[in-house]
């Protein structure tokens, strides 16, 4: 295993935070900031419950509806909990999305990024053929983000530079697509330097905060806590928190008994999943 599951965890939730500027310079990426309660509530209603609680992610998320780059961001925990099994997410991100009222374009970013996620953690993440996979395995993907991302395939093997690349998805009409688009583009080339890929993300459009922040949720679940820098950890707001609420997650992921998790100092004893505590 290359990273443990509890890094990468813990690396998705916090990189997620970071705009790299340059390699010494470090700016908090607002929209992370502004989603961090409903990112916080759907983790405590996954560790509350060990499972999707329907009424919990439509009334207890947001407090009020939220908008698509929000929505896609909050869906997170949905898809670190659901990992191993890439079908039940794809079913829980479709019924969250109509729950939230979201557009189909939307909910199939939200689709293709859980896709992605899953593949790093579970250790089958290739960047040579992770979009042919997806584009493969997914279900009733959205035209628009369908062809696009098949667009990102073809371009991977060219020597264009990220301005032409910018240049060319600027026709995606779609914010959320193009977003998602690109931040996997990000990813793509280069899988192994998370400051790398939050560094073209930063570039790519003109400091968008979507695209930072997904770029650094799947470059932070590939290359998990260990690929972030110090600097990018130490100035990482609440950072504390989302380690915590990482091992939280695993923990119940895992069937463990959270409930002796009553600090952040208590040992993490890890089952192999389902075995103690079924998942519904």
């Amino acid at each position: 295993m290359k990273h443990l599951l509890s890094t990468r965890f813990q690396g998705a939730l916090i990189s997620g935070n970071l705009i790299y500027l340059n390699p010494y310079q470090i700016a908090p990426n607002r929209l992370m900031q502004d989603v961090e309660l409903a990112l916080t509530n759907g983790l405590n209603s996954l560790i509350k419950h060990g499972k999707f609680v329907e009424q919990d992610w439509d009334q207890n998320i947001f407090v009020d509806q939220p908008t698509a780059e929000r929505a896609i961001i909050a869906m997170l925990p949905l898809m670190l909990f659901f990992h191993d099994d890439r079908v039940k997410l794809r079913e829980l991100l479709i019924n969250v999305s109509h729950l939230w009222e979201l557009d189909w374009e939307t909910c199939s970013s939200a689709v293709a990024i859980g896709y992605i996620i899953s593949r790093s953690l579970t250790e089958s993440f290739d960047a040579g053929t992770i979009v042919a996979q997806l584009l493969d395995e997914a279900i009733n993907l959205h035209p628009l983000l369908f062809q696009s991302l098949t667009a990102i395939d073809l371009q991977l093997n060219q020597p264009d530079s990220l301005h032409q690349i910018a240049h060319r998805s600027t026709p995606i009409s779609h914010p959320i697509v193009r977003a998602t688009v690109l931040a996997i583009y990000c990813l793509l080339c280069a899988p192994e330097d998370l400051c790398l890929a939050l560094r073209l993300a930063d570039r790519i459009d003109d400091r968008s905060q979507l695209i930072c922040a997904l770029t650094g949720i799947l470059a932070g679940a590939q290359n998990s806590i260990a690929g972030i820098p110090l600097n990018g950890y130490l100035a990482t707001q609440d950072r504390e928190q989302w380690l915590f609420a990482a091992d939280r997650l695993l923990a119940t992921w895992a069937g463990a008994g959270i409930d002796r998790l009553s600090s952040s100092h208590a040992p993490l004893a890890v089952a192999a999943p389902q075995v103690i505590q079924p998942r519904s």
